[in-house]
């Protein structure tokens, strides 16, 4: 029976009741002061900033990545005082360092040689003699403070203003003007955010952030990564009405018929004024080519200081379906009116498409689809754990050339520039958690591991739903995953439970589930079997190269082991060039990046092809396209070539192909017949396949 993830939830739900936190105490506390979490967004004044969705061209938005001045501590005592007059704050960092934000402070020269560590064993920061016992921290933990001025534009001094920090490992304590704001270590690869509208001032501002390297929740990230610290992505201040969107829920999914669109979507408004106040929220739904295509409003009273939720539900007849062959979106307005005017505009791109297992079938809008996928991890050897858009864009604008359609984020959520990219330009993405206790082991006594201690509840489930709320609303998220290698028990069953009652539009795994209840798709981790016997389909959460996978019937796809060249070679101040080794003796294995030329690069690349090319009749310049791909006809993508003489261009134009998915066509290519000597032909199919002869 056909099992359909299609059913719209509320916005937030409580993890769990209050009895069982009373029965499961949380080891430590994990956060205070910090905001719920959301999908990642900033308001704009008007619909034309809105539709450009970019951050800097927002009046509401303060960029405050680049320099800040720095000091390492040996532990917590050493760390000054941070309470009080900013006049001493100010004279107090005026000799220290400065580190440009986002980065880690490894890379920037700072700590002890050898405090940059490649998963060299389990915990790094293990006592050598009793081992771990978590949530201890055995000995001194350095601490990292932070600290930098900042202005609030003159015409937001009405406006509710809040902190946003993309990502802070291990945890961070913010201080504002001297005063203490809050504290969060629930989580080093999901955003931290506060409000701090009754910090902030007129003229200069100082805020300062204490950065501890390992907290009682490093024990959930023992991942098979660089053991890098501190903040590694933006963080900027934005500001909001008094009344504003907090959240947003777009569900945008298909009927049955898989022809028309089903949109439904909710908007958690909040106030910060005293009485209720009424207003006009809309929304206005337009197509890929910028065509209205459907709108609506409502009338609401906002109550004092509390939130409420406005939902709207539509059919939109004939829509243009997303996949990651074509990935079309559609653009969401959502505005809102207050005493007759427009006061806050957010916008954000959705794709229709629809997730379903059947059976030992995964499809999409009604289809089977062949995964060929890789985990990636968060990391460049240029910058380690920093990877900003542009690197984003060409790490992934690669892995389409080379015939890659699904990514498995190598145990955590990835950064937020990420998600949008795949949304562009057509990725299936599994999204795990940031839960890897491996180092633990798998013992399935209770209290053997965290994922089966209830203790340890509460910390799962903030780490499962922070990467929930942030990512729900992008069609490239097609699976929910609980985490990594952490061993299976209560608080794995208690997230898979979580998130099927948030939503059910999308499959939830888990590759340390096995074959148990708690995970829809059947993913092992290095399977040595194709057989399946779960009723689910089977995708192996990673696998070495083996054809296997993508080439017998009836299977679909895997993901391959780790896509990134995992290399660490950054310069530091002082002209050091550190190498792997100058930090581990640990080997890193290559990554599918790494050398292109390789065998098994060239094999993976041929066999992922979404297009194959080859020669029929070189003087007649005829070639045989093979269209691989499980959607769409050859003709919706441009076909360019390029005829090369050294770096001189002799010929170049472009032509159609036409050959639905499956089927092969010759095409005669005009002029570039008999090539020559020292000349070369370049094709071009879209962003989705390159030739050369």
């Amino acid at each position: 029976m056909k099992r359909l993830f299609a059913v719209i939830a509320l916005l937030t739900v409580v993890c769990g009741s209050r009895a069982e936190t009373k029965k499961y105490p949380s080891p430590y506390v994990i956060s205070r002061g910090e905001e719920l979490p959301r999908t990642v967004f900033v308001s704009y004044r008007n619909r034309e900033h809105a539709f450009q969705n970019d951050f800097d061209s927002s009046q509401y938005f303060v960029n405050l990545n680049g320099s800040w001045n720095f000091r390492l501590f040996a532990s917590s005592d050493e760390l000054p005082q941070l309470v009080g007059s900013v006049d001493e704050l100010e004279q107090l960092v005026a000799s220290w360092d400065s580190v440009a934000l986002p980065g880690a402070w490894e890379i920037a020269g700072h700590g002890a040689k050898g405090s940059a560590v490649y998963a060299a064993k389990a915990y790094d920061f293990a006592d050598s003699k009793r081992g771990v016992q978590p949530p201890k921290l055995p000995g001194d933990v350095p601490v990292a403070v932070y600290v930098r001025k900042f202005s609030v534009p003159f015409d937001l001094f009405d406006k509710a203003h809040f902190l946003h920090i993309g990502a802070v490992k291990a945890g961070v304590r913010l201080y504002v003007n001297g005063k203490e704001v809050g504290f969060s270590q629930k989580d080093s690869k999901n955003p931290v955010e506060f409000d701090v509208t009754h910090y902030v001032g007129e003229g200069r501002n100082w805020v300062a952030l204490v950065v501890p390297q390992y907290t009682p929740g490093s024990y959930l990230e023992d991942w098979q990564d660089w053991r890098l610290s501190g903040i590694n992505r933006d963080i900027f201040l934005f500001a909001q009405p008094k009344i504003r969107m907090r959240d947003y829920l777009v569900q945008t999914t298909l009927d049955p018929t898989y022809t028309n669109g089903l949109l439904e979507t909710a908007m958690l408004l909040k106030t910060q004024l005293l009485n209720p106040f009424p207003v006009t929220v809309y929304y206005d739904l337009y197509d890929p080519q910028g065509k209205l295509v459907n709108s609506n409003f409502r009338d609401v009273e906002v109550g004092m200081r509390i939130e409420d939720t406005v939902r709207f539900t539509a059919s939109i007849p004939n829509v243009v379906k997303w996949s990651a062959e074509e990935p079309n979106l559609y653009t969401i307005l959502y505005r809102i009116k207050r005493e007759g005017r427009f006061t806050e505009y957010v916008a954000c791109r959705v794709g229709f498409r629809t997730v379903e297992t059947d059976g030992e079938r995964l499809l999409i809008n009604g289809q089977p689809v062949v995964l060929k996928g890789v985990n990636l991890a968060e990391h460049t050897p240029e910058t380690g754990n920093c990877i900003d858009t542009a690197q984003m864009q060409r790490l992934l604008t690669e892995m389409k050339f080379a015939g890659v359609n699904a990514i498995r984020t190598d145990g955590y959520p990835m950064p937020y520039s990420f998600y949008q990219l795949c949304d562009e330009l057509g990725f299936y993405v599994c999204d795990v958690a940031d839960i890897n206790a491996e180092g633990l082991g798998t013992d399935r006594r209770r209290g053997g591991t965290l994922s089966n201690n209830p203790a340890w509840r509460e910390a799962y489930l903030a780490r499962i739903e922070a990467m929930y709320e942030r990512n729900k609303n992008h069609p490239s998220v097609v699976m929910w995953s609980l985490g990594d290698r952490s061993g299976n028990g209560y608080n794995m069953y208690q997230g898979y439970l979580m998130l099927k009652g948030l939503e059910r539009t999308r499959p939830v795994v888990y590759n340390g589930a096995d074959r148990e209840w708690n995970t829809d798709i059947y993913m092992p981790d290095y399977p040595k079997t194709t057989e399946n016997h779960s009723g689910r389909p089977l995708i192996p959460s990673r696998v070495a190269f083996d054809p296997v996978w993508w080439t017998t019937a009836g299977l679909q796809g895997a993901f391959l082991e780790r896509w990134n060249d995992m290399s660490l070679t950054a310069d530091v101040p002082g002209g050091k060039y550190f190498l792997t080794n100058d930090y581990t003796k640990t080997p890193i294995r290559e990554g599918w990046v790494e050398i292109p030329a390789s065998e098994r690069n060239q094999q993976m690349r041929e066999l992922f092809a979404n297009v194959r090319i080859r020669q029929v009749d070189v003087a007649k310049g005829i070639y045989e396209f093979e269209n691989r791909l499980q959607f769409t006809n050859l003709n919706c993508y441009p076909v360019t070539y390029r005829l090369m003489d050294g770096n001189k261009v002799v010929r170049e134009g472009t032509v159609t192909v036409e050959a639905a998915p499956g089927e092969k066509t010759q095409v005669q290519i005009p002029g570039v017949g008999s090539l020559g000597k020292g000349r070369v032909l370049l094709i071009q199919v879209g962003n989705i396949a390159r030739a050369q002869f």
